[in-house]
């Protein structure tokens, strides 16, 4: 068996020498934990201070893995954007891709409101992050749409923003309780302001 030297340490108890094998933390399960701050608080939570306690660790396994907080806030965001793609967004609700796109957005708001809030109400310094990662997936949602193949960039960014806003705004009110509709009440209404 090969043994790992900076993951062993040495221990003496009772004049015998034991092996102790030290915990690592990863990349993975810094995240997870940075992600569980987000969803429970807010962006402002995630500090390495409130990262490393939460974990029940200190700060050093956090700055190994990543140059500064900003890498870290940045990483959560890519990873979090990466798993919105393969929970919600790889599957069409729809034949029309943007009443798709806008039906799993108000899905991913209903089933991860705390963590939709986090990103998408709250006031926080990411914003340019989140508006930037939910284009990207809004293009590739419609990569496969005929109507959007020659768009300029400049129209498919000012049909992003206008989408955008209008079904955040659903999202919201739906998961406030203030208003509460249908896929069928979405698809019309999306028609409508097609």
């Amino acid at each position: 068996m090969i043994i790992n030297k900076k993951q062993i340490n040495r221990k003496e108890i009772d004049g015998g020498i034991f092996l102790v094998r030290k915990k690592v933390y990863k990349k993975q399960h810094i995240l997870a934990a940075a992600s569980d701050l987000l969803e429970k608080n807010s962006f402002s939570a995630i500090t390495a201070r409130n990262v490393a306690e939460h974990m029940g660790i200190s700060t050093q396994p956090i700055y190994l893995e990543f140059k500064n907080m900003d890498d870290l806030k940045v990483t959560l965001l890519q990873t979090i954007y990466a798993s919105f793609e393969r929970e919600y967004f790889s599957i069409n609700q729809s034949d029309d891709l943007l009443v798709s796109f806008s039906l799993n957005y108000i899905a991913l708001a209903k089933a991860r409101s705390k963590l939709f809030i986090a990103l998408f109400v709250d006031q926080h310094s990411y914003v340019q992050h989140v508006r930037q990662l939910t284009f990207e997936l809004f293009k590739k949602c419609l990569k496969t749409d005929k109507r959007f193949a020659s768009v300029s960039l400049d129209s498919l960014e000012k049909q992003f923003a206008n989408i955008w806003l209008f079904v955040t705004g659903m999202a919201a009110l739906n998961i406030s309780g203030i208003l509460e509709l249908s896929d069928e009440e979405v698809v019309s209404a999306l028609k409508k302001f097609e």
